[in-house]
């Protein structure tokens, strides 16, 4: 069995699409393109695949990963070209690599991600920064939402580790931002776009880069 990193484009054509459905659609490629996935044992097999962090909906990215395991050795280029010649438009295979079978799961070992952000403020970019100088200085920040009909609260500031905005085009503020993720929990740039103000629904919010612990 061999054990292959993806990494991966999802543009706007495919930001609404639920991380479920994403699943669902990555496996029929695969199965189009005769890649030999690998299948978990038991009652109701499943195919052996692995983001490393689900995108939320409405969101883009540029280098998402993915981890599959396929039945036979496969040499990585033959997997991009077979793949790119069923992926839907808004999907992109940026590149493949074979990793270690021993090494950790990709949701056990992402720490954070980047994000650029288009949203507008009300009170415009002076405002922005005011509410981000603010957020940085603060101790805490917490922040009320609602999951599944359940109100939560979450401090955000320890879970922000860079934060920064600047002129966009029009009204609109580019906000650029890195948070923790993990299987621990993080940070979702949303909720930090909706805490410092600015107004929703948000422009755009596009996964630059995931890091993971070396």
């Amino acid at each position: 069995m061999q054990r292959l990193r993806i990494s991966f484009e999802r543009g706007a054509p495919v930001r609404f699409i639920s991380h479920l459905d994403t699943m669902r659609c990555w496996e029929r490629v695969f199965r189009r393109a005769s890649i030999p996935i690998e299948y978990t044992q038991g009652f109701t097999p499943h195919p052996k695949l692995a983001v490393a962090a689900p995108l939320p909906v409405g969101f883009t990215a540029e280098a998402e990963l993915m981890d599959i395991w396929v039945r036979k050795w496969m040499p990585p280029d033959s997997v991009i070209m077979m793949t790119r010649r069923q992926l839907p438009v808004g999907f992109v295979v940026s590149s493949v690599g074979e990793v270690p079978e021993s090494i950790p799961a990709l949701q056990a070992v992402v720490r954070a991600a980047r994000y650029r952000c288009v949203a507008a403020h009300p009170g415009g970019l002076a405002a922005a920064e005011a509410a981000v100088r603010a957020f940085l200085e603060a101790a805490r920040f917490e922040y009320e939402f609602l999951r599944a009909g359940v109100e939560k609260k979450q401090d955000l500031r320890p879970l922000v580790q860079e934060l920064g905005v600047r002129a966009g085009e029009g009204d609109a503020c580019r906000v650029d931002m890195v948070v923790t993720l993990g299987q621990e929990g993080g940070a979702r740039p949303d909720h930090v776009l909706a805490a410092l103000g600015f107004v929703e629904p948000f422009e755009s919010i596009h996964r630059e880069s995931l890091s993971l612990e070396c």
